[in-house]
């Protein structure tokens, strides 16, 4: 059975005493200074914009460029984009790493696709929010937390379970509940929701609008039901709370009925096998390969994807729908 870990799994011994650098500090990155910050643990930040370092230093830090935040650190959280993490480790964070030095990554990614080099003696342990890094520090600040994914993937210390779990703690994550999992197996759960899920739902939301206006009914209307009502957000909730069994009921014997009686006719579309194609993509590591060429090309799939699915005109649509439902002064 898999491990959860709580509060009750993880002291702060390990990482008390120790420099932290957080390298980062982007919404993610401010989110965790601040909570480790606030747990009690030394915390410098280390940046590439000088932004961000400003950022920083009104943020009460002690902010440097990255090599020289890593310089001496005992435990550096990466809290940095996938696609420069290579980049910055080879240049910034590798040539000043102290000897035995933890490495903690918020996504198994880089480790997952060999998008890093890093010693031998380091440990290398995960903590992954499920959470965006605004909600790392609001649900430290309200007492909440937060789930996470924690995993070591090189426990070159013999501690390296240690050190993550006093990171878990010290941003919040424990509070909630920590799930173990391998870097291999938090980047395959993260991507295919990015890569099968959310096209799914892109695709059976559009759908849904066409067949709606082709019914007359105003656009209006339907971005208001589909979610600038806050009505599913709020059945979301429900099920976070009580559960997706439970939550129904919220809803009249009707929305039951008309859910209960109409999904069999949508079991005949053959989701699960385009999913599984989405599931190889991503373990096989093709595509990492994929994004890493785009990446070296200069983005030209990426920026006509961009253009070809209109985001700014569609933007400024729902921006003018948008406005039409806010309060009056």
């Amino acid at each position: 059975m898999v491990r959860i870990f709580h509060d009750s799994d993880a002291p702060l011994d390990a990482v008390k005493g120790k420099r932290i650098a957080v390298v980062g500090y982007g919404n993610q990155g401010r989110s965790w200074a601040l909570n480790l910050r606030d747990s009690g643990l030394d915390v410098v930040v280390g940046t590439i914009a000088d932004s961000s370092q400003k950022a920083a230093a009104d943020d009460g830090f002690p902010a440097h460029p990255i090599a020289e935040a890593v310089d001496g650190a005992d435990v550096v959280c990466l809290l940095i984009p996938d696609e420069i993490m290579g980049e910055a480790v080879a240049e910034h964070i590798r040539p000043t790493l102290k000897q035995g030095a933890a490495i903690c990554f918020a996504s198994g990614y880089a480790v997952a696709f060999g998008e890093v080099d890093l010693p031998e003696d380091s440990d290398l342990v995960m903590v992954a929010p499920r959470m965006i890094g605004v909600g790392v520090r609001e649900t430290y600040q309200d007492g909440e937390g937060f789930i996470a994914f924690l995993g070591v993937e090189r426990d070159a210390s013999g501690s390296a379970w240690d050190v993550a779990l006093g990171i878990a703690r010290a941003v919040g994550a424990t509070r909630r509940g920590c799930v173990e999992m391998t870097f291999a197996q938090e980047a395959l759960i993260d991507l295919f929701v990015e890569q099968a899920i959310a096209p799914a739902l892109q695709k059976v939301w559009r759908d849904a609008a066409m067949v709606l206006l082709e019914r007359g009914i105003p656009l209006e209307a339907i971005l208001a039901e589909f979610y600038l009502s806050g009505e599913i957000e709020r059945t979301y909730r429900a099920m976070r709370e009580i559960g997706p069994t439970k939550q129904w009921q919220f809803h009249s014997p009707t929305s039951q009925y008309g859910t209960m009686s109409r999904v069999d006719r949508f079991n005949e579309v053959d989701i699960a096998e385009r999913m599984r194609v989405a599931a190889e993509e991503i373990a096989s590591g093709t595509f990492a390969k994929e994004w890493a060429a785009e990446r070296e090309a200069g983005y030209p799939r990426f920026t006509e994807l961009k253009h070809a699915d209109g985001r700014d005109a569609l933007m400024d649509l729902e921006d003018n729908v948008r406005s039409a439902f806010e309060p009056e002064e």
